[in-house]
């Protein structure tokens, strides 16, 4: 019996910022959980009923976020004080600037084959589905033993070219996705 996995998180409360110096944050707010900011999961509170800012406590500290300025997809945000410059981007948007810019090369790592020939046992994502780097998402049969398979990017399930049962020969395409990763 195959490990079931299952792929809870919603792409639309995953966001991208980028600071001034180019640094990117992934930024996922997920509902039943802490924000997780580059796969790591952080134990911070936002705090409900601040006038005029946003104010969350991380490490027994209060900060106090004051947007200074809005153009576009630009922020200038305050906290504690210190400016910061950020371009936020949904998931959508940097995805689509994204495909704009690839090279065919670096569209390479974004598509899962069959290593091997065999079987495809389960899989365990959907279409749409956000997946993070060596999580597996498919599980294939091959001389009478069970190998799950994963994608080293971060990303979006964009294609599944396979179904549970079906019999794939190597270098087959089976899954492909658009990675939000550098």
């Amino acid at each position: 019996m195959a490990t079931q996995y299952i792929y809870k998180r919603d792409a639309t409360r995953l966001f991208i910022a980028i600071s001034e110096t180019g640094k990117k944050f992934n930024i996922y707010l997920p509902v039943e959980s802490n924000p997780i900011i580059n796969n790591v999961e952080l134990p911070i509170t936002i705090i409900n009923g601040c006038i005029s800012s946003y104010c969350f406590k991380w490490n027994n500290k209060r900060y106090t976020c004051i947007v200074k300025s809005k153009e576009q997809n630009k922020y200038t945000i305050l906290v504690n004080g210190v400016e910061y410059k950020f371009s936020i981007e949904s998931i959508s948007s940097y995805l689509r600037r994204k495909l704009l810019s690839t090279e065919e090369s670096a569209k390479i790592q974004n598509v899962l084959r069959a290593p091997i020939p065999g079987k495809v046992i389960d899989i365990y994502v959907s279409e749409g589905d956000l997946i993070n780097a060596n999580e597996p998402v498919i599980n294939i049969e091959s001389m009478k033993m069970q190998n799950e398979y994963a994608l080293p990017v971060n990303g979006i399930v964009r294609k599944i070219y396979v179904q549970r049962g079906q019999s794939v020969m190597k270098d087959d395409v089976l899954i492909e996705i658009d990675s939000i990763d550098e």
